[in-house]
């Protein structure tokens, strides 16, 4: 297929660079060998990838085995995690899963949910693995079972992005319920989870696995990095943070003690979903939706997850909507936003054309995020004033393979982003009042 592969360049996001990119590959004969042997449309995929990201690009580069990958949907396999026995093989194996994330994506094979379910799987599956490895074998099962792991954030709501911190908060038992001295209990605790924070955010040659926010804990960095289940119901019980009440609308359990689990948020639900909202409640609502936009006017490149339009919107005004109505409607009691979405409708809060609308912005907001982490797997939401960055980035959420001019594009991407912030800043600037 590479006798044709011209026309396939020219249609990559960044023509260019995957020309030039293409060209050093085929210098390397083991390279050369696995790019001959690629069908079209996959060597269209794979143009793609190594014309917006620059860290798979010199993955496949180092271990061209990996190529033979695209085409393959991730799925979950913990059986294979469990095969790996250290942490230089849990790396590689992040970075072939991502690549066949990344192949799902670009090449449109999927709803695009699916694509943030499988991150949101691949780094669950991966903390998992790691908690093993760092703990020692004898000492692994006192650890799970008196210890639970949460996920907040957007791993909590299973739509993780490309290259986004994962928010984690340990609970262990009550001293009375320790199977072995709790003081002795407690240093293995926070000895594991350094350990675990230590090995998802080392970085080798080979990349890293996570970045870890540990700071959603209660008293932030401040706090303790294990807090038995009885201080953590009495501080939450005891707090007036709002900012924590949405940080726990995300909250589920990924690793550790299930039953304990279960227990904390059975605890948590009435801090969670209140039953009624005073007007203390909803000033500190308003005040959060203040900072919001005072924080989006310091922005200087327009930022796709804070800036005003931006998907920070679009979740504000589903999860005020949560926090106000799932003590009365279940449905509502999910960590998802777009389950929630479907829950807002089923309950009729909004119309069917107000979540199409939500929807569409949403995902798209969510497709850009991830288009701009992909380049370099930063954590960066800016989008470029650069036209010729903002050029790739329009191409890149393209499917079609005869693409029109590349005016047209970037016009039609420029209106397609302004409908979308549009629509954000709608739903944002309608759920609570401005403080004068």
């Amino acid at each position: 297929m590479l006798s044709d592969h011209d026309s396939l360049v020219q249609a990559a996001p960044d023509p260019q660079t995957a020309a030039l990119r293409l060209e050093r590959m085929l210098e390397d004969g083991s390279l050369r060998k696995k790019l001959m042997g690629l069908p079209g449309d996959i060597l269209r995929d794979f143009l793609a990838i190594i014309s917006i990201s620059n860290f798979l690009f010199h993955y496949m580069c180092r271990h061209p085995e990996t190529i033979d990958l695209l085409g393959t949907k991730y799925k979950s396999n913990r059986k294979s995690l469990a095969k790996i026995m250290n942490l230089d093989e849990l790396r590689l194996y992040k970075y072939r899963e991502l690549l066949k994330i990344t192949w799902m994506d670009l090449s449109g094979t999927c709803e695009y949910r699916e694509i943030l379910t499988a991150l949101s799987d691949l780094a669950v599956g991966i903390m998992e693995r790691t908690l093993q490895l760092c703990a020692r074998p004898d000492d692994l099962e006192i650890i799970c079972d008196s210890m639970t792991v949460m996920a907040l954030g957007k791993l909590g709501a299973c739509e993780l992005n490309y290259s986004s911190d994962i928010d984690l908060i340990f609970v262990t038992v009550n001293p009375e319920d320790s199977l072995m001295d709790y003081q002795v209990l407690q240093g293995l605790l926070i000895e594991t989870v350094r350990s675990l924070n230590r090995a998802l955010e080392e970085k080798t040659a080979e990349g890293f696995l996570y970045r870890v926010d540990l700071k959603l804990r209660p008293w932030g960095g401040s706090g303790p990095l294990v807090m038995a289940i009885d201080d953590t119901e009495h501080y939450y019980a005891a707090s007036s943070e709002p900012w924590e009440r949405f940080a726990w609308l995300r909250a589920r359990a990924i690793a550790g003690s299930e039953s304990l689990a279960v227990d904390l948020l059975s605890r948590l639900k009435p801090f969670i979903f209140m039953r009624s909202l005073g007007s203390d409640d909803l000033q500190h609502f308003v005040e959060i939706k203040d900072d919001m936009s005072k924080a989006r006017r310091r922005q200087g490149h327009w930022n796709v997850k804070v800036g005003q339009g931006g998907i920070r919107d679009i979740e504000f005004f589903i999860q005020m909507l949560q926090l106000v109505n799932a003590s009365q409607h279940d449905i509502l009691q999910t960590t998802s936003t777009l389950t929630a979405l479907q829950g807002l409708r089923s309950c009729n809060f909004i119309t069917p054309i107000e979540q199409h609308e939500l929807y569409s912005s949403y995902i798209y907001l969510r497709r850009l995020e991830n288009r701009l982490q992909m380049f370099e797997e930063n954590q960066t939401h800016d989008l470029p004033d650069d036209p010729v960055r903002r050029l790739t980035l329009a191409r890149s959420l393209l499917h079609n393979s005869e693409l029109p001019d590349n005016d047209h594009i970037l016009n039609d991407f420029e209106d397609d982003l302004i409908a979308h912030q549009s629509i954000a800043a709608k739903y944002f600037n309608r759920i609570l009042p401005m403080q004068g």
